[in-house]
Order: C-alpha cells, then structure tokens, then sequence
C-alpha cells in the first residue's frame, strides 16, 4: 500500500510519509533505503508521532484505524491479488497503454 494512500485513508490521525528530514522529497527516506528496503516498501512507510499526553488506548484505536485502512486499500488493488496469488511481481514485464 503506497503511503500516501494510506495517509489520506487516516485523516483522522495526524502521520506523515517519510522521514521528518526529506517528508517534502518525493524520494524515498535515505535512512529507510540504508536499513535495505526497497524503493516500493520505502514509498509504503508512514510516521507517527506520540507525545505525553498520548495513551494506549489512542495507540490501540490508531492500530485499528490503519489495520482496518490497509485491508480496504488492498481489496481495491488488483497488485494485492496478483500477490497472494503467488505472482512475483518484480518479475511482471509491464506495458504502458
């Protein structure tokens, strides 16, 4: 699930894509490319931040939220079925239309 995506599906909670440095870049964070993912899951990572006043049942409900998120945005993905049907998707030779 692209991370923009996924942060306009959680409106309801504030998140950002990226790391804090480059979240105006379009690039993938450096960081997360350092730690050996890949520009695709790079693209798919969102922030959170928590301050004191944050409780685990805000934490709890934001797990729900984004659970519940993911799930709806890979129903909608024809990729996702491609996926768990066992297709190798870096392997697919795509052709523009």
């Amino acid at each position: 699930v692209e991370g923009e995506s996924l942060m306009m599906a959680i409106n309801s909670i504030a998140v950002s894509s990226g790391s804090a440095c480059t979240s105006a870049s379009l690039e993938p964070s450096y960081v997360l490319r350092a730690l050996g993912l890949n520009d695709e899951l790079a693209h798919s990572s969102i922030r959170f931040s928590i301050g004191r006043y944050t409780t685990e049942e805000d934490i709890d409900k934001a797990i729900d939220l984004v659970r519940d998120k993911v799930q709806k945005l890979r129903d909608l993905s024809p990729l996702w079925d491609m996926f768990k049907d066992g297709i190798d998707l870096s392997k697919v030779e795509w052709a523009a239309h």
